[in-house]
C-alpha cells in the first residue's frame, strides 16, 4: 500500500511539473457522479444434494463519487454502500457459506474508488483503485470489481478521423472485495474504425496473467479446478479477443462477440460471450439486450468474472434484459436468465437449468 501511495504522489507531482512548464493551461472542474441500484431477485431450481431449492432476496447499492480535474490531473474518490436482506457470508441457519457466489459483501460500507490520473496528449497514467481500463466483457471481468495498482495508456484518438488506436498496460493486485493478495499483469490493444457516419467497428485483444491465486479467499475460488487441499490446479494466462460493432443511428444497435482461451491449458480452456442490444436509454425510451455465454471450467478465473449468473465458469447461459427509461437519469429493468452447469462433476446437474429473474431500478447521478 505504501508503494501504491508513492505511485499516486509521483503521478500528481509529475503532472504538475509538466503543467508548470507550459504544456497546458490550469483548468479546474469539480464533478459529482456515481450510480445506484435497487434489485429484487428470484433464483429457481438451484441444485442441492437433496434435489433443488429456491432463493429470493433484495439488494440496494449506492456508489457516489467526486472527481476533481486540475489541468491534466484528475483525482477521484468514491464510496460504496450495500444492503441486502440476505447475509451472503452465512447460510439461513447461521452456518458460514463454503462458496460465495457474489463479488460483493451484501452488507457493507467502504471506499469504492481512490485514484489519480494524468493525461498528457495521447499518454495517460493512472494509479490507485480504479475502474478497469480494459475493454472486457463479463466473461473475464466483473465491472463492479476495481483493480488496485497502476496503468499506462497510449491512445491515438482522432476526433474527426476514421481510425483510433490504443495500447494499454496494467498491474493490479487485491482486486477482489473479499480477501485477495493475487496479482494480475495485463496488456491490451484496440483498433477502432468508423464504418459509417454513425457507426464504429472496434477490434481488441487482451492478455491477462493471473498470479498468486492461492491467496484468494477459498470461498471465491468457485468452479475452477482445484486439488484436494483447495489450491488451484492450473495457471491462468488468458488471451481474449473481441469484435464490437456499435451504431448510433435512428435505431441504436450494438453487437459484441468475445472469445477467450487459457493459454496455460490445452483443454477445458475456452470461452465464448456474445451480446446484442437494440435501443439506447440515453436517447430512446427502451432498450433490449440478449447475452449468450458458454465458458469452460478453466477458461478464466471464476473469482473475477461477472456474478450475474449463479456460476462463474463451466456453464452455458442465456440472458434477456428489457429496460425502460423512467427519467433522463433512471431506468427500470426486467431481467431473466437461464444457466446450466455443463461442466459439473455431478451428471444430474449438467442438464439442470437454473432460472434467475430480476427487477432493477437504476439511477445515474
Amino acid at each position: 500500500m505504501k508503494r501504491l501511495f508513492l505511485l499516486v504522489v509521483l503521478i500528481v507531482a509529475a503532472a504538475h511539473q509538466v503543467d508548470a512548464q507550459g504544456y497546458g493551461q490550469q483548468k479546474k472542474s469539480f464533478r459529482f457522479a456515481g450510480d445506484s441500484v435497487m434489485r429484487y431477485e428470484w433464483t429457481r431450481d438451484i441444485p442441492t444434494p437433496e434435489g433443488t431449492e429456491n432463493e429470493d432476496r433484495y439488494f440496494v447499492q449506492a456508489r457516489p463519487r467526486i472527481e476533481l480535474s486540475l489541468g491534466p490531473v484528475e483525482l477521484g474518490v468514491g464510496g460504496l454502500f450495500n444492503y441486502s436482506n440476505e447475509d451472503n457470508e452465512l447460510l439461513p441457519d447461521g452456518e458460514p457459506r463454503l462458496v460465495i457466489r457474489d463479488n460483493f459483501y451484501s452488507r457493507d460500507a467502504r471506499f469504492d474508488l481512490y485514484y489519480a490520473k494524468v493525461k498528457l496528449g495521447p499518454v495517460e497514467a493512472v494509479g490507485g483503485r480504479m475502474i478497469m481500463p480494459f475493454f472486457l466483457t463479463g466473461m473475464i471481468w466483473d465491472e463492479d470489481l476495481r483493480p488496485l495498482g497502476g496503468g499506462l495508456s497510449l491512445d491515438f484518438d482522432q476526433t474527426n478521423g476514421s481510425v483510433r488506436f490504443a495500447v494499454r498496460g496494467l498491474y493490479a493486485t487485491q482486486s477482489h472485495w473479499f480477501p485477495d493478495e493475487s496479482v494480475m499483469y495485463g496488456g491490451t490493444a484496440e483498433l477502432g474504425i468508423k464504418s459509417g457516419q454513425n457507426s464504429q467497428l472496434v477490434f481488441s485483444g487482451s492478455y491477462l496473467d493471473f498470479r498468486d491465486l492461492d491467496t484468494l479467499d477459498p470461498r471465491i475460488r468457485r468452479q475452477n479446478s482445484r486439488d484436494r487441499d483447495g489450491t488451484f490446479r492450473y495457471d491462468y494466462r488468458v488471451a481474449d479477443v473481441q469484435l464490437r460493432l456499435v451504431s448510433a443511428g435512428q435505431v441504436p444497435f450494438a453487437f459484441v462477440v468475445d472469445y477467450c482461451w487459457n493459454t496455460a491449458l490445452s483443454e477445458d480452456n475456452k470461452g465464448l460471450w456474445a451480446e446484442v442490444s437494440m435501443g439506447q436509454l440515453a436517447s430512446s425510451r427502451a432498450r433490449l439486450d440478449y447475452t449468450y455465454a458458454r465458458i469452460d471450467r478453466d477458461a478464466t478465473v471464476a473469482a473475477f468474472n461477472a456474478d450475474d449468473f449463479y456460476w462463474g465458469t463451466g456453464y452455458e447461459a442465456h440472458r434477456v434484459d428489457l429496460g425502460g427509461a423512467t427519467t433522463p437519469k433512471s431506468s427500470i429493468h426486467a431481467i431473466a436468465s437461464w444457466q446450466r452447469f455443463r461442466d459439473s462433476y455431478i451428471p444430474e446437474e449438467q442438464g439442470q437449468w437454473v432460472q434467475r429473474y430480476r427487477i432493477e431500478w437504476r439511477y445515474v447521478y
